[in-house]
């Protein structure tokens, strides 16, 4: 998949700033998305209507393929709200899904934050897990998975697969979530685990050179591939690291970076031409290989618009109505990359 100097300008699902935002929800970001059962499903975060940061379900309808359109967001969270006072009862975000394994069951990992700060300092997050039980009733953990260490208190973006040893995670080690004027932070950093609950000592996989902040890896028919992307420059902040997605591939889905090729860019959102609603990057990448070695990449951009303002114009020119007040807006959506 080589880097082209041309705009790939992709589709959004949700919008913000569109016309097509389901009920009961003001966004959508991080999708996580699955053949299970026969039926393409998509976990992904929201923000409601009464203000909470909640786990979502979609889904396709049965036969339709990941490349045609067609979601449709279940009305009602996948589970409750935590209680107050609990670890995660700012809100629940960046689901990753991983089928029965091993012996144990359906589980979806997500960050937990404490705070009501969403991000800069006082922001703070940490890991956690909900269970699939046989009815069909996702149960939350109590207490998290994994949290962060002195130097870097918020532990989020998780990304969950199975392999031969039990589960191996990746996920994204930073003092707290990049505030406004701030530059980011980001490590990405691995661990392994036999159950998929206790988790050993983790070890850094990308410096905060690299600036990685959340990934996705998958298999293909030469190996594997990890897809990055730096997180989005969410508050329009100058200078910032350049943004897109970068591929890397190995033999197998190693937790050792020196098995894994150089970082190669495969989309430039910071180039003219970029489709408004991931002008600011990208971020939340969930692959599925097609045929033809295609990839189709579903994600969650950052609207260029610089201010409410500016939303409230494009958002009128799109849907005729004026959007809701937030700082930055999103767009769950998805585009094709080929090699």
């Amino acid at each position: 998949m080589p880097h082209t100097s041309e705009p790939i300008t992709g589709e959004p699902i949700w919008d913000m700033l569109g016309p097509g935002m389901p009920r009961g929800v003001l966004g959508l970001s991080d999708p996580d998305v699955h053949l299970i059962d026969g039926r393409w499903v998509m976990f992904i975060g929201g923000f409601s209507t009464g203000f909470r940061n909640r786990l979502y379900r979609a889904r396709l309808p049965a036969g339709v393929e990941p490349d045609h359109g067609g979601w449709v967001l279940d009305r009602e969270p996948v589970v409750a709200d935590p209680p107050k006072g609990a670890w995660d009862a700012g809100g629940m975000h960046t689901p990753s899904y991983v089928s029965a394994h091993h012996g144990y069951p359906a589980r979806l990992y997500y960050a937990g934050r404490a705070t009501a700060r969403h991000y800069g300092e006082g922001s703070a997050y940490a890991i956690g897990v909900l269970t699939l039980h046989n009815q069909g009733v996702w149960t939350r953990r109590e207490v998290p998975v994994l949290r962060g260490w002195p130097g870097r208190a918020s532990v989020l973006e998780p990304l969950v697969i199975p392999v031969e040893g039990g589960y191996r995670m990746w996920f994204l080690a930073t003092p707290h979530e990049v505030g406004p004027g701030e530059q980011p932070d980001f490590e990405l950093h691995v661990t392994d685990s036999a159950d998929g609950i206790d988790w050993q000592p983790p070890r850094r996989f990308a410096t905060t050179a690299e600036g990685f902040f959340d990934n996705a890896v998958y298999p293909t028919g030469q190996g594997w591939e990890m897809l990055l992307a730096r997180g989005t420059n969410l508050h329009d902040t100058t200078p910032y690291p350049g943004q897109g997605l970068w591929v890397m591939r190995a033999a197998s889905p190693s937790p050792d970076r020196a098995d894994w090729s150089p970082p190669e860019r495969v989309l430039d959102t910071d180039i003219p031409g970029t489709a408004s609603w991931m002008g600011r990057g990208v971020c939340g990448p969930s692959v599925v290989p097609l045929p033809a070695g295609r990839r189709q990449v579903f994600l969650t951009g950052t609207h260029q618009a610089g201010s409410w303002w500016q939303g409230a114009r494009f958002r009128l020119a799109q849907a005729g109505r004026l959007p809701v007040p937030s700082p930055y807006f999103f767009a769950t959506g998805t585009i094709n990359l080929t090699p």
